[in-house]
């Protein structure tokens, strides 16, 4: 169905071109900061492992 011409012209059809570009703007700077948020999370486990580490080596 998703292969259908007559969905796709619907389905494009619902936005502007200027809404559909705002749209995909605001879904890569989602993507982002959840990429960032994974990112800070690894940090933060790092850092706390880090610390944990020279805790039990005193």
């Amino acid at each position: 169905m998703a292969d259908d011409p007559l969905h796709k012209t619907a389905l494009e059809s619902v936005l502007t071109q200027e809404q559909d570009a705002l749209l995909d703007l605001y879904l890569n700077n989602l993507d982002n900061f959840f990429e960032n948020q994974k990112n800070a999370e690894k940090i933060q486990v790092e850092i706390e492992t880090l610390h944990l580490k020279k805790i039990l080596s005193e």
